[in-house]
């Protein structure tokens, strides 16, 4: 092989590999001219992080969460006449506006509740943690912010005589009693999130095998099965009441009088309305699916087939309902107190006068403090008789 040979063979090998060399990687972005970048406003910046969260496949409601999150910022920084340009933004602007929501009206306080404030920082964190990557910014601006701690308040969970009380409101004999009972149980039998019992898909509830397949959060699907009870009420409505969907396209399992889909706002507002008719003033619909995790936990279930179950991607949700299972837990065993079954008769009981002197009289007795016993004479020294000595 000639030299020339070699030598076109390794400049073609070295024009490949330089050309490989010089292609991006994935982690080194174009980085915007600095000026340029600083001057963009954050409406348009918000606007492209839409965008991005969108085409990451984010769900519709986390892309409006942010959105909602942000925008209150942006109205923020123009009621108080502060800079909207990026190049303006700081750690303690944030600081600031986190200062102001903290100390907004809440829906249940005076001031919004930690948990409220503590997603509004994760939700601004992500934002600018996307700027930073972009080159917007020099740097993570919002690095050294944490959210503050979140209050760990119980939940109280719906009790046996509660849940009848509701169910009690409901007629199983018409198309509404049906279809809302149905629903009612398959809330409380498998911790469904009302938006998943909302989209539940008639060929995903399988009603003889006792289990359904769940579109949940990120698009992940899961499979959660449900008891005998659920089962009845499942298959009375399906069977019995359930309207012919209205037109081909409709394919969902709960379905309005007129055939179409139930949606998520339909199904808050039958709640809503038990709520009410029931006196159990206190209902929500999540606090339908904290009661099935405390009574799944307390009847034997397993922590990580919970996990499962709710659609949960780590454990730290579920570690709070196998407190709030304790808890409850330990309420309920006041009926196994040992002394309560052994029928144990009752102590007497004596009140006590405190005299000036320092001795002491009992009221149920006034010859106590001489040594006498009650209703009986007194005998010789041996029994307790005379002043003794």
């Amino acid at each position: 092989m000639s030299s020339m040979e070699n030598s076109g063979r390794a400049s073609k090998s070295s024009y490949r590999w330089q050309g490989r060399s010089k292609a991006p990687r994935k982690d080194q972005q174009k980085v915007p001219n600095q000026e340029v970048a600083s001057s963009r406003d954050l409406a348009t910046l918000i606007q492209q992080f839409q965008v991005h969260n969108q085409t990451e496949g984010k769900s519709p409601k986390t892309v409006l969460w942010y959105n909602a999150v942000l925008g209150t910022f942006y109205r923020w920084l123009e009621s108080e006449k502060l800079p909207t340009q990026v190049g303006a933004m700081s750690e303690e602007v944030v600081r600031l506006f986190i200062l102001h929501y903290q100390n907004r009206p809440g829906l249940k306080g005076p001031k919004m509740s930690t948990h409220s404030v503590a997603n509004r920082v994760v939700g601004l964190k992500t934002f600018f943690g996307w700027l930073a990557q972009r080159g917007y910014t020099p740097g993570h601006l919002l690095e050294d912010i944490r959210p503050p701690k979140k209050a760990q308040l119980l939940i109280e969970t719906l009790t046996p005589e509660e849940i009848n009380q509701i169910f009690s409101k409901l007629n199983p004999n018409t198309f509404l009693g049906a279809r809302n009972t149905a629903l009612l149980f398959l809330l409380l039998d498998t911790g469904l999130r009302v938006s998943e019992a909302a989209g539940l898909k008639d060929e995903d509830v399988r009603l003889d095998s006792r289990y359904l397949k769940v579109m949940g959060k990120g698009a992940k699907e899961r499979m959660v099965s449900f008891g005998v009870s659920c089962q009845r009420a499942l298959l009375q409505y399906y069977h019995d009441f359930r309207p012919e969907p209205a037109h081909p396209g409709v394919d969902t399992f709960f379905l309005a009088v007129d055939g179409y889909p139930m949606t998520t706002t339909a199904v808050q507002l039958v709640i809503k309305r038990l709520a009410k008719s029931s006196g159990v003033n206190r209902l929500y619909p999540h606090l339908l699916r904290h009661t099935y995790a405390t009574l799944f936990l307390i009847n034997g279930g397993d922590v990580f087939l919970l996990q499962q179950n709710l659609g949960h991607a780590s454990l730290e949700m579920v570690r709070r309902y196998v407190h709030l299972a304790s808890r409850t837990a330990a309420v309920r065993s006041q009926s196994f107190s040992p002394l309560d079954r052994l029928d144990v008769k009752e102590v007497r009981k004596y009140k006590h006068n405190f005299s000036p002197g320092g001795s002491t009289a009992s009221q149920s007795n006034p010859e106590a403090g001489r040594g006498i016993q009650p209703n009986k004479k007194a005998s010789g020294p041996g029994r307790g008789g005379g002043r003794g000595g």
